[in-house]
């Protein structure tokens, strides 16, 4: 059908409105300019819109607009029909008018439905002839609606504002409204409106959960947040991270919950040796700070994964669970593998040799350490100790009395029970970490190893002194902080270094706020784990009963002749190899009371800042 200009539809309305003719009119008018003339061109008749028709969230119904139309008593123009139409898909009104006939002459404006009224023009003659015209012009609708149960701002907050404005000439708007609309673009979640507001951005659904969606659409600043953090993950649907493990992880993730798992687990699918270290130095620094419930399942993972030593590789030492799990893994071993000594530092610095002045002590240490972490029996160590339980080279060492009475009698003396010499190494490398200037001197300890024997030192120091620090020793007869068992794997290694590490910057704390001071770290006795491993060698029934696990038993003129092993100290017998006298029930964590090297020699260092 012809279409015409607005010059043209203004003529052929005035001829309608000449006309003895009270069927109602109809223009096809898409363009909103072309309605605003129209508008202007018949301010003389009454001007209808069907939004005043409407009762809020409900368009006119077919009726209400029937007994308006018939109620007029002048010549009218109705606008608002069509867009009415085209949006709910109510075509019957429009087919229940054209058939009517009215007291007063109507016309109606319509935009959005030219098609519609072009077919019903093209069935009839009359109608296309006398009862409607096609103003040139084309205009395309972009309405989108909004879930009314999202809280978002849109331009009509129902049905009645979104067709008001339609009539003012309006093509682009956002609604909400619970009306079943058509020809429009429905928005039912954040996330859709998202997509919406950002179409450029590429993500699925089911990246984030409705909640984060929500608040990403009102607050989209993403940047600052820690790796774990959901922003962080919705960030890179933009930007991609710049830590190369991080947009492995984002890669690897369709959703947050994933790329939370992922943080942990992706390593274990990283193949490529040449970028195998980087990726698990950047895992270690982004996990670092999580306490996450995937943890147990990755350690789960790799004990199904890997045997042995081969998990190592994939453990760091940012929680005690991974430091303990590193241990049971070397259980057994004879060497210490490359990617534990990397990946727990602390433990290297435990394994290092402390030099000291006898090349034989030296190496006793070295071999004393390595066996406690393997948790083996060996028995070529044992032989070493027997040769020494003779040779008892710690009678060279001056007793701790000694010592004490040759430092600064100012100093604040710390007690740290049961601290023997076999942490010197880390005691010195942990201390030149955290900015402890230290003085090292090694004693020996009372005989038998036993506090009762080893307190004097503390009772009578004159100076001040700290609270005693009894968490080592308590940790060496708390089985319940094993694993289980006399062999189980030595995991309590890690609480003992933690407990160390508590004592020396407590020290660091005291020093700091003192500068002029010194602290005096020593002990009472070291421990022997390795009297706990053997304990299948000899025993000795002596008429006294053992003691402390068989390390030592009250001396009796009953008695019988203590083997070699043994020294007479302060009315004990003492053994100073592995060897146990009868009725002394063993310790399944560590044990003291007797002389070996482990047991016997204490530090006394002198802190200052």
């Amino acid at each position: 059908m012809e279409q015409i200009n607005i010059s043209q539809a203004t003529e052929k309305i005035r001829v309608y409105l000449r006309q003895n003719n009270f069927r109602p009119y109809f223009v096809a008018a898409d363009c909103a300019p072309a309605v605003e003339e129209l508008k202007k061109s018949f301010e003389d008749l009454d001007q209808i819109y069907g939004s005043n028709l409407c009762n809020e969230d409900f368009p006119f119904d077919r009726d209400s607009l029937i007994d308006k139309l018939t109620a007029l008593e002048k010549d009218a123009v109705f606008f608002g029909l069509g867009e009415c139409i085209f949006f709910t898909a109510q075509e019957n009104i429009l087919l229940h008018i054209c058939e009517r006939t009215f007291n007063r002459k109507i016309v109606f404006v319509c935009r959005g439905i030219s098609n519609f009224l072009k077919r019903l023009a093209a069935d009839d003659f009359k109608f296309r002839t006398n009862h409607f015209c096609h103003v040139a012009g084309k205009e395309i609708f972009s309405v989108v609606k909004f879930n009314p149960n999202l809280d978002i701002a849109t331009d009509a907050k129902n049905f009645t504002e979104f067709l008001r404005l339609l009539e003012s000439g309006k093509s682009s708007v956002t609604v909400q409204t619970n009306w079943p609309l058509v020809n429009v673009k429905e928005i039912n979640s954040y996330f859709e409106a998202i997509k919406f507001r950002e179409p450029q951005i590429s993500i699925p659904p089911n990246a984030l959960e409705d909640w984060q969606w929500r608040e990403i659409f009102f607050d989209d600043k993403c940047e600052g947040y820690p790796p774990e953090h959901w922003r962080t993950f919705a960030r890179s649907f933009k930007r991609r991270p710049t830590i190369p493990y991080l947009n492995y992880v984002f890669e690897k993730s369709s959703s947050f919950e994933e790329y939370r798992k992922n943080l942990f687990f992706a390593l274990l699918d990283v193949t490529d040796e040449k970028i195998f270290e980087d990726f698990y130095q950047q895992r270690k620094a982004v996990v670092k700070n999580i306490s996450s419930e995937f943890l147990s399942e990755y350690l789960a993972r790799l004990e199904k994964l890997f045997d042995g030593s081969e998990a190592v590789k994939y453990l760091t030492d940012n929680t005690p669970e991974e430091c303990k799990s590193m241990i049971r893994a070397v259980q057994g071993l004879r060497e210490i593998p490359s990617a534990f000594e990397k990946n727990f530092p602390a433990l290297k610095d435990y394994l290092t040799d402390y030099i000291f002045d006898d090349e034989k002590i030296t190496t006793y240490f070295r071999n004393y350490k390595r066996e406690k972490l393997f948790n083996v029996a060996d028995e070529n160590f044992n032989e070493h100790v027997q040769a020494l339980a003779l040779e008892r080279p710690y009678n060279k060492f001056p007793s701790r009395q000694e010592l004490l009475e040759k430092v600064d009698g100012r100093a604040k003396l710390y007690w740290l029970d049961a601290l023997g010499a076999e942490f010197l190494s880390y005691i010195k490398a942990r201390a030149q970490r955290i900015g402890l200037a230290s003085r090292i001197k090694i004693a020996r300890a009372e005989l038998p190893t036993l506090t009762s024997m080893n307190k004097n030192f503390y009772d009578d120091w004159t100076g001040d002194k700290f609270d005693k620090n009894s968490k080592l020793d308590d940790l060496k007869h708390s089985p319940e902080k094993f694993d289980g068992g006399k062999c189980s794997a030595p995991i309590y290694i890690v609480d003992e270094l933690k407990i160390i590490d508590d004592a020396l910057d407590e020290i660091k704390n005291f020093l700091t706020r003192h500068p002029t001071e010194k602290v005096i770290l020593t002990s009472d006795h070291g421990a022997s784990r390795l009297a706990v491993l053997f304990r299948n060698v000899k025993t000795y029934k002596m008429q006294s009963v053992g003691e402390h696990g068989g390390r030592c038993c009250q001396r009796s003129e009953e008695n019988i002749k203590p083997p070699l092993c043994a020294t007479e100290e302060n009315g004990y017998w003492v053994l100073s190899n592995y060897d146990r006298f009868t009725g002394g029930r063993m310790n399944s964590v560590e044990v003291h009371g007797g002389a070996t090297l482990e047991e016997v020699l204490v530090p006394v260092i002198e802190f200052e800042s």
